[in-house]
């Protein structure tokens, strides 16, 4: 990971207007900034977008002040300006690789953490995890998610992600994510529903559905 262009991409796309940087710490792998209004940590992201053959660095940066914590969504490209995917008008940008440079299943990975928050208008998108180590939200990638990956016997029916592009490039990509969150003595998911289209010539467009709200994980 290229820390310092990190490093540089945090302070200027992440960090609020009124922070201050009290003090910076970066080894191979990561940055730790120290401000006046949180904590940042960023470390090299999982996301199947890291593979692009465009891309440098994939990273996630958790903003905490606890007891919250606030996940970004950083790309630094091999050529260009850093994309801060939190953002809108850059992940609508985004699409129009959709087909081309980028998976519809990595696309649609990025909603599905990145966009996991209650609101996901602009102008930048602030998704919420219970704690710095677990992801805002998830993709759903099988039909049985809620018996194998996030144990949720009430959540309603989901399906895999699923891509159809017409001759003119234009596609129509649709999917299911949910979050995940803490209450008083529980844990909850809220469920959605996603239809994203776009094409080559022209930024993507987005619609989110919630299927369901609180709905409970069995305690242990």
């Amino acid at each position: 990971m290229n820390t310092e262009r990190t490093a540089e991409a945090i302070q200027r796309y992440v960090l609020e207007r009124t922070s201050t940087v009290d003090q910076i710490w970066t080894d191979s792998e990561s940055v730790t900034l120290d401000t006046s209004t949180a904590m940042y940590w960023a470390r090299p992201a999982d996301w199947i977008v890291a593979g692009e053959k465009w891309v440098a660095d994939a990273v996630r940066v958790v903003a905490a002040r606890q007891p919250i914590f606030v996940t970004h969504g950083l790309l630094l490209p091999l050529e260009g300006e850093p994309l801060h995917l939190n953002r809108p008008e850059v992940m609508a940008a985004l699409g129009r690789r959709v087909g081309d440079g980028l998976s519809p299943l990595a696309y649609a990975e990025l909603f599905g953490e990145l966009y996991s928050g209650w609101k996901i208008d602009g102008p930048v998108v602030r998704p919420f995890s219970a704690t710095q180590t677990v992801p805002a939200g998830w993709l759903v990638r099988e039909a049985d998610h809620f018996a194998r990956v996030m144990v949720a016997p009430d959540a309603p029916p989901v399906a895999p992600p699923a891509f159809e592009q017409g001759t003119g490039g234009e596609w129509t990509l649709t999917f299911f994510t949910h979050n995940y969150y803490l209450l008083e003595i529980d844990t909850a998911v809220d469920v959605y529903a996603w239809t994203v289209t776009g094409g080559p010539d022209r930024p993507a467009t987005w619609e989110r559905k919630t299927l369901a709200k609180r709905v409970l994980l069995p305690l242990p």
